[in-house]
């Protein structure tokens, strides 16, 4: 599968492909912005279990090289079709080999999702912008319609070390983190998945239109090294959990359960923490605490955790290629979906 080369962006070919191309993984090995989200192991894994969506790579190449790429997933329901980059607001960002080339990856890559949205008459979809080391991109996504909306995530340092980490820990929270370890274990356990998903639907129910992601896609990306799934646990129950996507450029903290008789005791916040340094033993040059959706008091937490603000920029699809069927339906979206936090503008 493929699309015609170069859309514009002068000596550069880009391609669409159905499957990661040699290479892909050494490409996220050499971007600094790379997240684990865009491993072809959660891409796939995601074409796989979730109903209606396929992968999609578009690769970036100069006299035949690979320079960079992105990935996303192309979901298609009714005979209707949205674009994905990533799905579940996951980080999409174009993907460079080189620093110096993405003056002519970041155009490329906005010029073939643009293209796609002609091609399929997209509905909609998102563009989830997010580089912790820059630059920001929401310019180059022009050739994308839609409208950008900014958002934030909370990212912990670790290239320093962890005691650099430590130094911005708030002082109570290095206190409580001390004293509130004593009597509990924590643990990497892929086999607690149901338990932990468990107490994660069981959370999602007070939520307003929120569909927990499915257990199979979890289990999978488990299987395959792509995710990992920490504990902790007090002498009578697993009090909570958290899986993260995994790479050596970044952990990220995806989805979380907690048992309902450990939420006073903010026992989240020691896991959290426990898992940063599990993190910073291994190497891992950052980890990514997600965003807090406009909640402060999620913010405040995070940020007592030593994480920085990183402001990521969401561009987000509309149907001005689409069918009378699709602007249609994309409208009754948006009139669902309304008060529903998205993003603020610039």
């Amino acid at each position: 599968m493929g699309d015609p080369p170069g859309h514009g962006v002068r000596g550069v070919a880009t391609r669409l492909l159905d499957h990661a191309p040699a290479g892909w993984a050494a490409l996220l090995e050499q971007d600094p912005n790379a997240s684990p989200a865009q491993r072809a192991e959660v891409v796939e894994t995601f074409a796989e279990v979730v109903p209606g969506h396929a992968a999609r790579f578009i690769v970036v190449e100069e006299a035949g090289a690979l320079i960079g790429g992105a990935a996303l997933t192309i979901e298609r329901r009714a005979g209707l079709a949205w674009i994905h980059a990533m799905p579940h607001l996951l980080p999409g960002a174009p993907l460079a080999a080189d620093p110096k080339r993405r003056a002519a990856v970041d155009p490329a890559v906005a010029a073939a999702i643009g293209g796609l949205q002609r091609e399929l008459g997209a509905v909609g979809g998102e563009w989830v912008l997010y580089r912790p080391e820059g630059p920001e991109l929401s310019d180059a996504a022009t050739p994308v319609s839609g409208e950008t909306l900014w958002s934030a995530t909370a990212v912990v340092e670790l290239a320093a070390g962890i005691e650099a980490a430590r130094e911005h820990m708030g002082r109570r929270m290095r206190q409580y983190v001390r004293n509130e370890s004593r009597g509990l274990t924590f643990a990497e356990e892929p086999e607690a998945l149901e338990t932990v998903h468990a107490l994660h639907q069981r959370m999602a129910r007070q939520w307003t239109a929120h569909r927990p992601l499915p257990l199979e896609l979890s289990r999978r990306l488990l299987e395959r090294g792509a995710a990992r799934l920490y504990t902790l646990r007090s002498e009578r129950r697993l009090l909570c959990g958290c899986l993260f996507l995994d790479h050596p450029r970044e952990r990220f903290a995806w989805w979380s359960g907690i048992h309902h008789e450990a939420r006073g005791r903010h026992v989240f916040h020691l896991l959290l923490w426990l898992s940063v340094e599990r993190a910073a033993e291994e190497g891992v040059r950052r980890v990514n605490l997600g965003g807090s959706a406009g909640r402060a008091s999620l913010t405040s937490f995070k940020e007592a955790l030593g994480a920085r603000e990183v402001r990521v920029p969401v561009r987000w699809l509309d149907a001005a290629h689409g069918s009378w069927t699709a602007r249609a339906v994309a409208g009754l979206q948006a009139w669902r979906r309304r008060g529903r936090p998205r993003g603020e503008r610039a």
